[in-house]
């Protein structure tokens, strides 16, 4: 068992970085995953997604997973064939920054904190007529919602499934690291909470999904990252007087 002062459980695990980034603060993290995400591509499904690249098509991504497991399935820096530079909205955070490492041709248009401020972002552009979501079977509706209210078109290709893996604790922590609404309702299905934890959510997604099964203490951090969501955990418990 850990000496450092406190003690925080990530529900994803983390970059040996973060860990020892938290260790010179005293704190000790463990990660236990509580998600799996498993790529759902078809051949079929593969053939359109490439055929919106090379044609120029608006993308949106709002998952790290979901650009990373197109970027895979088509092999997409890789591909010479590849003419039209296409435009890419995405949440800030994991996802711009999967964007900007794994899909190299591409131009980021517009980023924005959640979903629903991404699509107000799109609908304010008042010239996209359309636009090609690659998302997880399990996603929530309201940046399909407000642009389909705003007559814009939107394209969805399922490309991963989000399987829970729920676990029971052991042991009891100061806090507990969420970064989807997925890992928070697989934590809970086999956990509580004592009400001393603090749950520190990388989104305000993932925080309505908090707020809806438990009444400890939120914490959200200021963009959806996990080095940011890491840090806004140290910042807390280095400064946890001023919370009190």
């Amino acid at each position: 068992m850990s000496n450092a002062k406190y003690r925080i459980l990530s529900t994803k695990p983390l970059s040996q970085t973060l860990v020892q980034l938290a260790g010179a603060h005293d704190i000790a993290i463990s990660a236990q995953a509580f998600i799996d995400v498993q790529p759902t591509l078809t051949p079929e499904l593969t053939t359109q997604s490439m055929q919106h690249f090379i044609k120029g098509s608006t993308l949106v991504f709002t998952s790290p997973n979901a650009v990373k497991i197109v970027s895979r399935a088509l092999h997409y820096n890789d591909t010479p064939e590849k003419k039209t530079i296409s435009k890419v909205y995405c949440l800030q955070g994991a996802t711009r920054k999967a964007v900007e490492e794994h899909l190299h041709h591409v131009t980021i248009a517009g980023t924005a904190l959640n979903s629903k401020e991404l699509a107000e972002l799109i609908v304010a552009e008042h010239n996209i007529p359309s636009v090609v979501f690659f998302c997880g079977r399990i996603r929530r509706n309201e940046l399909p919602d407000v642009l389909q209210e705003h007559n814009v078109a939107v394209e969805e290709i399922v490309v991963y499934d989000t399987v829970e893996t729920p676990a029971t604790l052991e042991e009891e922590y100061d806090g507990v690291l969420f970064l989807s609404s997925s890992s928070v309702k697989s934590f809970f299905s086999a956990n509580t909470l004592p009400k001393h934890t603090v749950c520190f959510a990388i989104g305000t997604t993932t925080a309505a999904s908090l707020e809806d099964i438990t009444n400890n203490r939120i914490i959200v951090s200021p963009e959806p990252a996990v080095d940011l969501l890491v840090q806004t955990a140290i910042f807390y418990f280095d400064n946890i007087n001023c919370y009190e």
